[in-house]
């Protein structure tokens, strides 16, 4: 990798401040895993759960749409080192988008099958584990429903103080309106995890590089040699502490023709065939 300019330091260059973000459940821990290789854990310093790597925006381990204050999370994000990680769930407002983009940092957004979302979620909310930090903070309110599928339609609907799927998922929705931002399909790093290695990385480095006015010029052999470890890592999914199965399309299985109505109900906006994810509203289930 090389600069037209001598006076660009390589430190200046390869430190990029990564802010890797996603709707929850769609892979934030997938993404931070394909970056983990050139670039560490930002490390926390306050108490209990600020105590992580993690930066968040809404209260209830961010599975309401209750705002945090503001000045928390940007806080937060502003102790990111150049050349660190830090994974986040943070909604879209434009005081934070503007502080981020301020701050210098790459930030990449990951977006996932709402329907897939609602499945994982509702897996989450039934295997939920004291050590996890982000592990939904009333199970007891949906186990008391019944079982999967009774959670499942919680999950989409809602329930008392945690919204349904599209309505969290529209606080997030105008990250992919941002052009600085590097929107990614989890399905898409999936099923081909070295085309998309190489996309985030060129983006990160570039993203740091035009601080200073530069574009990176990036040496094939190299290049290729690093993205392949990345993309490898994607792979090892046991070092994800939420990863389950990770299946795209899983929810054709789980969803009966019951939670095809309700969700659909709830996809008021027609989000499916904005992302996408279907060609019409009338889309069908197996089940």
């Amino acid at each position: 990798m090389s600069t037209d300019d001598q006076r660009v330091t390589e430190q200046d260059i390869f430190e990029a401040k990564w802010y890797l973000n996603g709707f929850p459940k769609s892979g934030t821990h997938m993404l931070v895993q394909l970056v983990r290789p050139v670039a560490n854990l930002n490390p926390g310093t306050e108490r209990g759960l600020w105590r992580q790597p993690w930066a968040g925006t809404f209260d209830g381990n961010s599975w309401t749409n209750e705002w945090m204050g503001l000045e928390r999370t940007c806080f937060k994000a502003g102790r990111l080192r150049g050349g660190h990680i830090l994974k986040a769930h943070s909604g879209y407002c434009g005081a934070l988008e503007r502080f981020l983009y301020l701050l210098g940092t790459a930030h990449v957004f990951i977006y996932r099958d709402p329907r897939d979302v609602a499945v994982s979620q509702a897996h989450h909310i039934l295997s939920a584990r004291e050590d996890d930090h982000l592990a939904h903070p009333e199970p007891e309110l949906y186990e008391a429903l019944g079982g999967f599928d009774e959670v499942l339609e919680a999950v989409i609907v809602g329930l008392g103080r945690y919204p349904g799927v599209m309505a969290r998922w529209e606080m997030y929705a105008p990250w992919l309106d941002v052009d600085w931002v590097l929107s990614v399909r989890f399905e898409d790093v999936r099923t081909d995890p070295e085309r998309w290695a190489k996309v985030v990385l060129r983006y990160g480095l570039n993203r740091t590089a035009g601080i200073w006015g530069h574009e990176i010029e990036f040496e094939p052999s190299g290049f290729e040699a690093v993205t392949a470890v990345m993309a490898n890592a994607t792979r090892q999914r046991d070092k994800s502490p939420t990863f389950r199965k990770g299946e795209v399309g899983g929810w054709r299985e789980a969803f009966t023709e019951r939670h095809r109505r309700l969700f659909q109900e709830s996809d008021s906006n027609g989000w499916l065939v904005r992302l996408g994810y279907e060609e019409t509203e009338d889309w069908v289930c197996q089940n």
